[in-house]
Protein backbone atom coordinates (compact mmCIF):
# COMPACT_ATOMS: atom_id res chain seq x y z
CA UNK A 1 0.00 0.00 0.00
CA UNK A 2 2.89 2.38 0.69
CA UNK A 3 4.05 1.82 -2.87
CA UNK A 4 0.61 2.92 -4.13
CA UNK A 5 0.77 5.96 -1.89
CA UNK A 6 4.14 6.92 -3.35
CA UNK A 7 2.67 6.47 -6.81
CA UNK A 8 -0.23 8.80 -5.98
CA UNK A 9 2.14 11.64 -5.12
CA UNK A 10 3.89 11.11 -8.41
CA UNK A 11 0.59 11.30 -10.28
CA UNK A 12 -0.45 14.49 -8.50
CA UNK A 13 2.67 16.48 -9.31
CA UNK A 14 3.60 15.48 -12.86
CA UNK A 15 5.32 18.26 -14.91
CA UNK A 16 3.13 20.93 -13.36
CA UNK A 17 3.59 24.07 -15.51
CA UNK A 18 3.84 22.26 -18.82
CA UNK A 19 0.98 19.85 -18.13
CA UNK A 20 -1.22 22.76 -17.09
CA UNK A 21 -0.51 24.59 -20.28
CA UNK A 22 -1.11 21.53 -22.41
CA UNK A 23 -4.35 20.65 -20.63
CA UNK A 24 -5.59 24.22 -20.88
CA UNK A 25 -4.99 24.24 -24.61
CA UNK A 26 -6.72 20.85 -24.96
CA UNK A 27 -9.79 22.17 -23.20
CA UNK A 28 -9.77 25.23 -25.43
CA UNK A 29 -9.52 23.09 -28.59
CA UNK A 30 -12.34 20.67 -27.77
CA UNK A 31 -14.27 22.74 -25.28
CA UNK A 32 -15.45 19.81 -23.11
CA UNK A 33 -14.34 17.73 -20.16
CA UNK A 34 -14.97 14.55 -22.16
CA UNK A 35 -12.16 15.15 -24.61
CA UNK A 36 -9.92 16.36 -21.80
CA UNK A 37 -10.32 13.04 -20.03
CA UNK A 38 -9.92 11.20 -23.31
CA UNK A 39 -6.63 13.00 -23.90
CA UNK A 40 -5.45 11.94 -20.44
CA UNK A 41 -6.43 8.35 -21.21
CA UNK A 42 -4.61 8.43 -24.54
CA UNK A 43 -1.57 9.81 -22.78
CA UNK A 44 -1.68 6.83 -20.45
CA UNK A 45 -1.84 4.43 -23.42
CA UNK A 46 1.15 5.96 -25.09
CA UNK A 47 3.11 5.80 -21.83
CA UNK A 48 2.40 2.08 -21.60
CA UNK A 49 3.31 1.54 -25.21
CA UNK A 50 6.72 3.16 -25.00
CA UNK A 51 7.61 1.32 -21.81
CA UNK A 52 7.87 4.37 -19.57
CA UNK A 53 5.59 2.66 -16.97
CA UNK A 54 7.36 -0.60 -16.90
CA UNK A 55 7.24 -0.70 -13.09
CA UNK A 56 3.89 -2.38 -12.37
CA UNK A 57 3.57 -0.76 -8.95
CA UNK A 58 3.49 2.71 -10.57
CA UNK A 59 0.60 1.65 -12.81
CA UNK A 60 -1.92 1.47 -9.96
CA UNK A 61 -3.49 4.00 -7.68
CA UNK A 62 -5.59 3.44 -4.58
CA UNK A 63 -8.84 5.37 -4.71
CA UNK A 64 -9.36 7.20 -1.43
CA UNK A 65 -11.30 10.08 0.10
CA UNK A 66 -9.30 13.28 -0.18
CA UNK A 67 -9.59 17.01 -0.68
CA UNK A 68 -8.13 18.90 -3.63
CA UNK A 69 -8.32 22.29 -5.30
CA UNK A 70 -10.16 23.04 -8.54
CA UNK A 71 -7.93 25.14 -10.74
CA UNK A 72 -7.67 26.74 -14.15
CA UNK A 73 -4.15 27.17 -15.49
CA UNK A 74 -3.51 29.51 -18.42
CA UNK A 75 -0.50 31.27 -19.85
CA UNK A 76 -0.02 35.01 -20.18
CA UNK A 77 2.51 37.71 -19.43
CA UNK A 78 3.35 40.09 -16.63
CA UNK A 79 2.38 43.73 -16.83
CA UNK A 80 2.60 46.61 -14.43
CA UNK A 81 -0.61 47.15 -12.50
CA UNK A 82 -0.14 50.85 -13.11
CA UNK A 83 1.80 52.46 -15.90
CA UNK A 84 2.13 55.74 -17.71
CA UNK A 85 1.76 55.67 -21.49
CA UNK A 86 4.03 58.12 -23.28
CA UNK A 87 2.36 58.99 -26.58
CA UNK A 88 3.39 61.09 -29.53
CA UNK A 89 1.29 64.24 -29.88
CA UNK A 90 2.98 65.43 -33.05
CA UNK A 91 0.98 65.57 -36.28
CA UNK A 92 2.27 63.61 -39.22
CA UNK A 93 4.92 60.92 -38.88
CA UNK A 94 8.16 62.45 -37.58
CA UNK A 95 11.20 60.20 -37.27
CA UNK A 96 12.89 59.31 -33.99
CA UNK A 97 16.24 61.09 -33.66
CA UNK A 98 17.10 59.83 -30.19
CA UNK A 99 15.53 57.32 -27.81
CA UNK A 100 16.51 56.17 -24.33
CA UNK A 101 17.60 52.55 -23.95
CA UNK A 102 14.90 50.08 -23.02
CA UNK A 103 15.00 48.71 -19.51
CA UNK A 104 16.73 51.69 -17.86
CA UNK A 105 15.18 53.48 -14.92
CA UNK A 106 14.38 57.16 -15.50
CA UNK A 107 13.33 59.98 -13.22
CA UNK A 108 10.56 62.47 -13.88
CA UNK A 109 11.69 65.01 -16.46
CA UNK A 110 14.36 62.81 -18.07
CA UNK A 111 14.53 62.75 -21.87
CA UNK A 112 12.85 59.69 -23.35
CA UNK A 113 12.47 60.40 -27.07
CA UNK A 114 13.56 63.22 -29.35
CA UNK A 115 11.56 63.44 -32.59
CA UNK A 116 12.62 65.23 -35.77
CA UNK A 117 11.44 68.85 -35.48
CA UNK A 118 12.86 70.33 -38.71
CA UNK A 119 9.54 70.46 -40.58
CA UNK A 120 7.72 71.94 -37.59
CA UNK A 121 10.41 74.59 -37.10
CA UNK A 122 10.02 75.65 -40.74
CA UNK A 123 6.24 75.83 -40.43
CA UNK A 124 6.58 77.78 -37.19
CA UNK A 125 8.87 80.34 -38.83
CA UNK A 126 6.40 80.83 -41.68
CA UNK A 127 3.49 81.10 -39.26
CA UNK A 128 5.30 83.72 -37.16
CA UNK A 129 5.88 85.84 -40.27
CA UNK A 130 2.19 85.56 -41.16
CA UNK A 131 1.33 86.51 -37.58
CA UNK A 132 3.42 89.68 -37.82
CA UNK A 133 1.64 90.63 -41.06
CA UNK A 134 -1.75 89.88 -39.55
CA UNK A 135 -0.91 91.94 -36.45
CA UNK A 136 0.14 94.93 -38.61
CA UNK A 137 -3.09 94.62 -40.63
CA UNK A 138 -5.11 94.52 -37.42
CA UNK A 139 -3.37 97.63 -36.03
CA UNK A 140 -4.00 99.51 -39.28
CA UNK A 141 -7.64 98.44 -39.27
CA UNK A 142 -8.03 99.59 -35.65
CA UNK A 143 -6.54 102.96 -36.52
CA UNK A 144 -8.81 103.29 -39.56
CA UNK A 145 -11.77 102.54 -37.32
CA UNK A 146 -10.71 105.21 -34.82
CA UNK A 147 -10.29 107.77 -37.61
CA UNK A 148 -13.68 106.87 -39.04
CA UNK A 149 -15.31 107.16 -35.60
CA UNK A 150 -13.74 110.63 -35.11
CA UNK A 151 -14.80 111.74 -38.59
CA UNK A 152 -18.30 110.41 -38.05
CA UNK A 153 -18.67 112.34 -34.80
CA UNK A 154 -17.36 115.54 -36.46
CA UNK A 155 -19.56 115.37 -39.57
CA UNK A 156 -22.63 114.44 -37.56
CA UNK A 157 -22.03 117.31 -35.17
CA UNK A 158 -21.68 119.74 -38.11
CA UNK A 159 -24.92 118.46 -39.62
CA UNK A 160 -26.69 118.77 -36.27
CA UNK A 161 -25.45 122.40 -35.92
CA UNK A 162 -26.64 123.19 -39.46
CA UNK A 163 -30.07 121.79 -38.59
CA UNK A 164 -30.18 123.79 -35.37
CA UNK A 165 -29.23 126.98 -37.28
CA UNK A 166 -31.97 126.33 -39.84
CA UNK A 167 -34.48 125.87 -37.03
CA UNK A 168 -33.29 129.10 -35.38
CA UNK A 169 -33.53 131.02 -38.64
CA UNK A 170 -37.05 129.77 -39.18
CA UNK A 171 -38.05 130.70 -35.64
CA UNK A 172 -36.34 134.07 -35.93
CA UNK A 173 -38.14 134.82 -39.19
CA UNK A 174 -41.52 133.67 -37.85
CA UNK A 175 -41.23 135.47 -34.53
CA UNK A 176 -39.14 138.51 -35.56
CA UNK A 177 -38.87 139.35 -39.25
CA UNK A 178 -42.50 138.68 -40.14
CA UNK A 179 -44.09 140.75 -37.33
CA UNK A 180 -41.56 143.53 -37.90
CA UNK A 181 -42.30 143.70 -41.61
CA UNK A 182 -46.03 143.56 -41.01
CA UNK A 183 -45.83 146.45 -38.50
CA UNK A 184 -43.64 148.39 -40.92
CA UNK A 185 -46.14 147.95 -43.78
CA UNK A 186 -49.08 148.73 -41.54
CA UNK A 187 -47.32 151.86 -40.29
CA UNK A 188 -46.64 152.97 -43.85
CA UNK A 189 -50.29 152.41 -44.71
CA UNK A 190 -51.48 154.39 -41.73
CA UNK A 191 -49.04 157.18 -42.48
CA UNK A 192 -50.18 157.28 -46.14
CA UNK A 193 -53.79 157.43 -45.04
CA UNK A 194 -53.11 160.33 -42.71
CA UNK A 195 -51.04 162.06 -45.37
CA UNK A 196 -53.97 161.80 -47.77
CA UNK A 197 -56.28 163.28 -45.18
CA UNK A 198 -53.82 166.09 -44.42
CA UNK A 199 -53.21 166.95 -48.09
CA UNK A 200 -56.95 166.92 -48.80
CA UNK A 201 -57.55 169.39 -45.93
CA UNK A 202 -54.68 171.55 -47.12
CA UNK A 203 -55.99 171.56 -50.69
CA UNK A 204 -59.46 172.59 -49.53
CA UNK A 205 -57.96 175.37 -47.43
CA UNK A 206 -55.71 176.47 -50.29
CA UNK A 207 -58.73 176.64 -52.61
CA UNK A 208 -60.44 179.05 -50.23
CA UNK A 209 -57.29 181.07 -49.86
CA UNK A 210 -56.85 181.17 -53.64
CA UNK A 211 -60.47 182.35 -54.04
CA UNK A 212 -59.68 185.18 -51.65
CA UNK A 213 -56.47 185.88 -53.54
CA UNK A 214 -54.30 185.07 -50.54
CA UNK A 215 -52.22 182.50 -52.47
CA UNK A 216 -51.16 182.24 -56.07
CA UNK A 217 -52.19 179.80 -58.74
CA UNK A 218 -48.89 177.95 -58.42
CA UNK A 219 -49.32 177.49 -54.73
CA UNK A 220 -52.76 176.02 -55.28
CA UNK A 221 -51.42 173.67 -57.89
CA UNK A 222 -48.62 172.58 -55.51
CA UNK A 223 -51.21 171.81 -52.87
CA UNK A 224 -53.19 169.74 -55.38
CA UNK A 225 -50.07 167.87 -56.46
CA UNK A 226 -49.28 167.06 -52.80
CA UNK A 227 -52.76 165.62 -52.42
CA UNK A 228 -52.37 163.51 -55.57
CA UNK A 229 -48.98 162.20 -54.35
CA UNK A 230 -50.45 161.33 -50.93
CA UNK A 231 -53.28 159.40 -52.58
CA UNK A 232 -50.73 157.55 -54.73
CA UNK A 233 -48.57 156.78 -51.65
CA UNK A 234 -51.63 155.32 -49.95
CA UNK A 235 -52.31 153.09 -52.93
CA UNK A 236 -48.69 151.99 -52.87
CA UNK A 237 -48.86 151.19 -49.15
CA UNK A 238 -51.96 149.05 -49.71
CA UNK A 239 -50.29 147.34 -52.63
CA UNK A 240 -47.16 146.62 -50.55
CA UNK A 241 -49.27 144.90 -47.91
CA UNK A 242 -51.13 142.83 -50.49
CA UNK A 243 -47.87 141.77 -52.23
CA UNK A 244 -46.18 140.88 -48.93
CA UNK A 245 -49.11 138.85 -47.70
CA UNK A 246 -49.74 137.16 -51.03
CA UNK A 247 -46.18 136.49 -52.22
CA UNK A 248 -43.26 137.69 -50.12
CA UNK A 249 -44.40 136.05 -46.86
CA UNK A 250 -44.99 132.62 -48.49
CA UNK A 251 -41.75 132.85 -50.45
CA UNK A 252 -39.71 133.54 -47.36
CA UNK A 253 -41.57 130.78 -45.47
CA UNK A 254 -40.76 128.25 -48.22
CA UNK A 255 -37.13 129.34 -48.23
CA UNK A 256 -36.80 128.90 -44.46
CA UNK A 257 -38.66 125.58 -44.43
CA UNK A 258 -36.64 124.33 -47.37
CA UNK A 259 -33.42 125.27 -45.60
CA UNK A 260 -34.58 123.38 -42.50
CA UNK A 261 -35.62 120.34 -44.55
CA UNK A 262 -32.26 120.34 -46.28
CA UNK A 263 -30.49 120.48 -42.92
CA UNK A 264 -32.60 117.61 -41.59
CA UNK A 265 -31.93 115.54 -44.71
CA UNK A 266 -28.24 116.35 -44.54
CA UNK A 267 -28.12 115.19 -40.92
CA UNK A 268 -29.96 111.95 -41.77
CA UNK A 269 -27.71 111.32 -44.75
CA UNK A 270 -24.62 112.06 -42.67
CA UNK A 271 -25.73 109.61 -39.96
CA UNK A 272 -26.51 106.89 -42.52
CA UNK A 273 -23.26 107.43 -44.38
CA UNK A 274 -21.30 107.39 -41.13
CA UNK A 275 -23.01 104.19 -40.03
CA UNK A 276 -22.16 102.55 -43.34
CA UNK A 277 -18.54 103.62 -43.19
CA UNK A 278 -18.28 102.66 -39.54
CA UNK A 279 -19.82 99.24 -40.25
CA UNK A 280 -17.27 98.66 -42.99
CA UNK A 281 -14.45 99.83 -40.75
CA UNK A 282 -15.66 97.67 -37.85
CA UNK A 283 -16.04 94.63 -40.13
CA UNK A 284 -12.55 95.17 -41.44
CA UNK A 285 -11.20 95.53 -37.89
CA UNK A 286 -13.01 92.37 -36.74
CA UNK A 287 -11.76 90.50 -39.80
CA UNK A 288 -8.20 91.59 -39.07
CA UNK A 289 -8.62 90.63 -35.42
CA UNK A 290 -9.85 87.18 -36.39
CA UNK A 291 -7.02 86.81 -38.86
CA UNK A 292 -4.56 87.72 -36.14
CA UNK A 293 -6.24 85.31 -33.69
CA UNK A 294 -6.09 82.49 -36.24
CA UNK A 295 -2.40 83.10 -36.80
CA UNK A 296 -1.81 83.31 -33.03
CA UNK A 297 -3.52 79.93 -32.55
CA UNK A 298 -1.52 78.49 -35.42
CA UNK A 299 1.73 79.73 -33.89
CA UNK A 300 0.67 78.42 -30.46
CA UNK A 301 -0.22 75.03 -31.95
CA UNK A 302 3.10 74.80 -33.77
CA UNK A 303 4.96 75.79 -30.62
CA UNK A 304 3.10 73.05 -28.77
CA UNK A 305 3.97 70.67 -31.60
CA UNK A 306 7.60 71.74 -31.39
CA UNK A 307 7.62 71.18 -27.62
CA UNK A 308 5.92 67.81 -28.16
CA UNK A 309 8.85 66.59 -30.27
CA UNK A 310 10.72 66.24 -26.99
CA UNK A 311 9.13 63.47 -24.93
CA UNK A 312 10.18 63.67 -21.28
CA UNK A 313 9.30 61.24 -18.54
CA UNK A 314 6.18 62.47 -16.71
CA UNK A 315 7.08 60.27 -13.76
CA UNK A 316 9.80 57.91 -12.62
CA UNK A 317 9.76 54.35 -13.92
CA UNK A 318 11.38 51.68 -16.05
CA UNK A 319 11.47 52.24 -19.80
CA UNK A 320 9.56 49.68 -21.88
CA UNK A 321 9.16 50.14 -25.62
CA UNK A 322 5.54 49.87 -26.72
CA UNK A 323 6.66 47.69 -29.63
CA UNK A 324 7.96 45.11 -27.15
CA UNK A 325 4.57 44.37 -25.58
CA UNK A 326 1.59 42.36 -26.76
CA UNK A 327 1.56 39.24 -28.88
CA UNK A 328 4.11 38.96 -31.61
CA UNK A 329 1.31 39.10 -34.17
CA UNK A 330 0.17 42.50 -32.92
CA UNK A 331 3.54 44.11 -32.31
CA UNK A 332 4.46 47.11 -34.40
CA UNK A 333 7.78 47.99 -35.94
CA UNK A 334 10.42 48.09 -33.17
CA UNK A 335 11.09 51.47 -31.59
CA UNK A 336 14.50 52.67 -32.81
CA UNK A 337 16.22 55.74 -34.19
CA UNK A 338 14.91 56.55 -37.66
CA UNK A 339 11.52 54.91 -37.11
CA UNK A 340 8.53 57.14 -37.90
CA UNK A 341 5.92 57.71 -35.21
CA UNK A 342 2.30 58.62 -35.90
CA UNK A 343 0.19 61.01 -33.86
CA UNK A 344 -1.37 59.33 -30.82
CA UNK A 345 0.89 56.30 -31.00
CA UNK A 346 2.22 55.01 -27.69
CA UNK A 347 6.00 55.00 -27.91
CA UNK A 348 7.09 54.11 -24.39
CA UNK A 349 5.50 52.65 -21.28
CA UNK A 350 6.72 53.64 -17.83
CA UNK A 351 5.42 50.79 -15.67
CA UNK A 352 5.68 50.67 -11.90
CA UNK A 353 7.78 47.51 -11.39
CA UNK A 354 6.87 47.26 -7.71
CA UNK A 355 3.26 46.20 -8.44
CA UNK A 356 2.77 43.64 -11.21
CA UNK A 357 -0.26 41.87 -12.61
CA UNK A 358 -0.41 38.64 -14.60
CA UNK A 359 -2.61 39.10 -17.68
CA UNK A 360 -4.06 35.69 -18.55
CA UNK A 361 -6.23 34.55 -21.45
CA UNK A 362 -9.01 32.23 -20.20
CA UNK A 363 -11.19 30.26 -22.66
CA UNK A 364 -14.80 31.31 -22.96
CA UNK A 365 -16.06 27.99 -21.53
CA UNK A 366 -14.03 28.41 -18.33
CA UNK A 367 -14.41 32.16 -17.82
CA UNK A 368 -17.69 31.92 -15.82
CA UNK A 369 -15.77 30.07 -13.10
CA UNK A 370 -13.44 33.02 -12.56
CA UNK A 371 -14.51 35.93 -10.36
CA UNK A 372 -12.58 38.79 -8.76
CA UNK A 373 -11.15 38.01 -5.35
CA UNK A 374 -10.22 34.38 -6.08
CA UNK A 375 -6.82 33.13 -5.03
CA UNK A 376 -4.23 32.47 -7.72
CA UNK A 377 -0.61 31.50 -8.14
CA UNK A 378 1.75 32.74 -10.83
CA UNK A 379 4.76 30.84 -12.11
CA UNK A 380 7.24 32.74 -14.28
CA UNK A 381 9.19 30.90 -16.97
CA UNK A 382 12.30 32.97 -16.31
CA UNK A 383 12.34 31.99 -12.61
CA UNK A 384 11.67 28.22 -12.48
CA UNK A 385 10.75 26.64 -9.20
CA UNK A 386 9.08 29.70 -7.67
CA UNK A 387 5.38 30.40 -7.36
CA UNK A 388 4.07 33.88 -6.49
CA UNK A 389 0.75 34.39 -4.69
CA UNK A 390 -1.82 36.53 -6.47
CA UNK A 391 -5.47 37.62 -6.34
CA UNK A 392 -7.88 37.85 -9.27
CA UNK A 393 -8.39 41.56 -9.83
CA UNK A 394 -10.76 41.61 -12.79
CA UNK A 395 -12.31 39.68 -15.68
CA UNK A 396 -12.93 41.45 -18.98
CA UNK A 397 -16.56 42.16 -19.83
CA UNK A 398 -16.22 41.04 -23.44
CA UNK A 399 -14.31 38.17 -24.98
CA UNK A 400 -11.68 38.65 -27.68
CA UNK A 401 -11.41 36.26 -30.61
CA UNK A 402 -8.23 34.40 -31.41
CA UNK A 403 -7.44 36.43 -34.51
CA UNK A 404 -7.59 35.51 -38.17
CA UNK A 405 -5.69 32.27 -37.57
CA UNK A 406 -8.17 31.02 -34.93
CA UNK A 407 -11.25 33.22 -35.05
CA UNK A 408 -13.53 30.50 -33.65
CA UNK A 409 -11.81 30.67 -30.27
CA UNK A 410 -12.87 33.35 -27.81
CA UNK A 411 -10.95 34.18 -24.65
CA UNK A 412 -11.56 36.47 -21.72
CA UNK A 413 -8.75 38.55 -20.26
CA UNK A 414 -8.17 37.87 -16.56
CA UNK A 415 -5.88 40.06 -14.43
CA UNK A 416 -4.23 38.44 -11.41
CA UNK A 417 -2.65 41.00 -9.07
CA UNK A 418 0.63 39.92 -7.47
CA UNK A 419 1.71 41.06 -4.04
CA UNK A 420 3.72 44.31 -3.89
CA UNK A 421 7.44 43.88 -4.63
CA UNK A 422 6.92 40.25 -5.57
CA UNK A 423 10.15 38.64 -6.76
CA UNK A 424 12.38 41.22 -5.06
CA UNK A 425 13.10 42.95 -8.37
CA UNK A 426 13.51 39.76 -10.43
CA UNK A 427 10.11 40.06 -12.06
CA UNK A 428 9.70 42.45 -14.95
CA UNK A 429 6.84 43.38 -17.25
CA UNK A 430 6.45 41.31 -20.46
CA UNK A 431 7.81 38.15 -18.81
CA UNK A 432 5.91 35.02 -19.86
CA UNK A 433 4.03 33.36 -17.02
CA UNK A 434 1.50 30.68 -16.16
CA UNK A 435 -1.32 31.57 -13.81
CA UNK A 436 -3.18 29.01 -11.77
CA UNK A 437 -6.60 30.20 -10.65
CA UNK A 438 -8.23 28.43 -7.69
CA UNK A 439 -11.91 28.34 -8.61
CA UNK A 440 -13.10 25.97 -5.85
CA UNK A 441 -12.27 22.97 -3.69
CA UNK A 442 -13.49 19.42 -3.41
CA UNK A 443 -13.67 18.31 0.21
CA UNK A 444 -13.30 14.68 1.41
CA UNK A 445 -14.42 12.94 -1.78
CA UNK A 446 -13.27 9.69 -3.41
CA UNK A 447 -10.87 10.75 -6.14
CA UNK A 448 -8.48 9.18 -8.65
CA UNK A 449 -5.95 10.66 -11.10
CA UNK A 450 -7.28 11.79 -14.46
CA UNK A 451 -5.21 9.01 -16.12
CA UNK A 452 -7.47 6.41 -14.47
CA UNK A 453 -10.70 7.64 -16.09
CA UNK A 454 -11.69 6.35 -19.53
CA UNK A 455 -14.69 7.11 -21.71
CA UNK A 456 -17.00 5.11 -23.90
CA UNK A 457 -19.37 7.67 -25.38
CA UNK A 458 -21.06 9.33 -22.43
CA UNK A 459 -20.12 6.52 -20.04
CA UNK A 460 -17.06 6.85 -17.80
CA UNK A 461 -15.22 3.85 -16.38
CA UNK A 462 -12.04 2.68 -14.65
CA UNK A 463 -10.08 -0.56 -14.72
CA UNK A 464 -9.81 -2.56 -11.49
CA UNK A 465 -8.15 -5.89 -10.63
CA UNK A 466 -9.99 -9.02 -11.72
CA UNK A 467 -7.75 -11.80 -10.33
CA UNK A 468 -5.02 -13.84 -12.02
CA UNK A 469 -3.32 -10.57 -13.03
CA UNK A 470 -6.22 -9.44 -15.22
CA UNK A 471 -8.27 -6.22 -15.12
CA UNK A 472 -11.90 -5.51 -15.73
CA UNK A 473 -13.94 -2.43 -16.59
CA UNK A 474 -15.99 -0.78 -13.84
CA UNK A 475 -18.45 2.02 -14.72
CA UNK A 476 -18.32 5.13 -12.58
CA UNK A 477 -20.02 8.51 -12.35
CA UNK A 478 -17.61 11.41 -12.08
CA UNK A 479 -18.04 14.91 -10.68
CA UNK A 480 -15.68 17.84 -10.54
CA UNK A 481 -12.11 17.59 -11.76
CA UNK A 482 -8.83 19.41 -11.36
CA UNK A 483 -5.86 19.16 -13.65
CA UNK A 484 -4.69 16.00 -11.94
CA UNK A 485 -7.61 14.50 -9.95
CA UNK A 486 -11.22 13.57 -10.73
CA UNK A 487 -13.99 13.23 -8.15
CA UNK A 488 -15.80 9.85 -8.36
CA UNK A 489 -19.40 10.36 -7.29
CA UNK A 490 -20.45 6.70 -7.47
CA UNK A 491 -19.31 3.33 -8.72
CA UNK A 492 -15.98 3.17 -6.89
CA UNK A 493 -15.24 2.61 -3.21
CA UNK A 494 -12.33 4.05 -1.29
CA UNK A 495 -9.46 1.61 -1.03
CA UNK A 496 -10.00 0.16 -4.52
CA UNK A 497 -6.94 0.12 -6.78
CA UNK A 498 -7.45 1.54 -10.29
CA UNK A 499 -5.22 1.16 -13.32
CA UNK A 500 -3.49 4.33 -14.56
CA UNK A 501 -3.16 3.14 -18.14
CA UNK A 502 -5.08 1.32 -20.81
CA UNK A 503 -4.93 -2.49 -20.50
CA UNK A 504 -2.39 -4.38 -22.58
CA UNK A 505 -3.77 -6.80 -25.17
CA UNK A 506 -5.23 -9.84 -23.42
CA UNK A 507 -5.03 -8.20 -20.02
CA UNK A 508 -8.71 -7.18 -19.84
CA UNK A 509 -11.08 -9.88 -18.58
CA UNK A 510 -14.47 -9.96 -20.25
CA UNK A 511 -17.26 -8.92 -17.86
Amino acid sequence: MSMLSTMSKTALYVARPHVRSRVGRARLAVGSLTMWLALAALTGCSDAADGSTGNAANEWYEARAQSFDLTIAETGQLEAAERVDVKSKVDGRPAILQVVDEGVHVEAGDLLVQLDAAEIEQKLEEAELKLETARADRIAADQDLQIQETTARSTQRAAEVAKQLAELELAEWEQGAVPTEERKLNLALEKAQREVERTERNFETDQELYAQRFISQDELEDSEIAKIEAIDALATANLDIEVYQAYTLEKERQEKMSALDDAVSELSNTIAENESKLAQARAKAVSRQRGEAIQERRVAELREQLAATTLNAPTAGMVVYASSTGSRWNRSEPIAEGRQVRNGETVIYLPDPTQLVAVLSVPEALAPQVVPGQRAEVAVDAIPGRVFPATIESVSVLAADGGWWNNNVKNFTVRALLEPNAGEGQLKPTMTCTGTIFTGRVEDAVAVPVQAIFADGEQRFVYVTAGLGGVERQDVEIGRASETLVEVVSGLDAGTDVLLRAPHPGEEVAG
